[in-house]
């Protein structure tokens, strides 16, 4: 029988991380979403700032669906964790339909966030989406609609950067020493 592969040892085989087997862990999965979720409030907070400017501010829609993805992250049981994410799909697709024209870009991205989270903690996990949306999110901060040979890379080194972040963030603060 195979060993089945978990959404941190897909994702980090995918960006070309160093996995190991302590790291496929529900928390580490959450945090690196919880990144790039901020990383999306952070564009979000960028387009209400210079609203005036460009006259293209956020949605409401998307300052809720943000506020529902934070409250998403904050639950640690693993079945209620898929059962309010397909919950956060539902309400994303009823404000923010896949046709919908224009397209709430920043929903459109915790949508991805959501799907790493959904179906990354299904058993057996077949999931590429944190990887997906760690893309998404990469485009979309740095306006990537063309890419060459050099942007695979880019892509990939931005994204274990997010990852390293993550598990960072679960470490324990130890004082420091004077």
């Amino acid at each position: 029988m195979t060993r089945q592969k978990g959404p941190i040892e897909i994702l980090a085989e995918e960006i070309g991380f160093r996995f190991e087997r302590s790291m496929e862990r529900q928390d580490i999965l959450v945090s690196f979403v919880s990144v790039l979720v901020g990383q999306i409030a952070e564009m979000r907070e960028t387009q209400a700032r210079i609203a005036d400017l460009t006259g293209n501010a956020p949605s409401s829609d998307s300052a809720e669906v943000l506020a529902r993805a934070s409250a998403l992250l904050a639950i640690s049981d693993h079945e209620k964790m898929i059962e309010a994410s397909v919950g956060l799909h539902n309400f994303i697709h009823e404000v923010a339909p896949d046709d919908a024209y224009p397209c709430d870009h920043l929903i459109d991205m915790v949508s991805s966030c959501v799907s790493a989270i959904r179906f990354g903690l299904e058993t057996p996990c077949r999931s590429r989406h944190a990887a997906e949306a760690a893309s998404h999110i990469w485009r979309f901060r740095y306006g990537i609609t063309l890419e060459d040979c050099f942007t695979p890379a880019w892509r990939k080194d931005w994204t274990r950067a997010q990852l390293q972040r993550a598990i960072l963030a679960l470490a324990p603060i130890s004082p420091t020493r004077g």
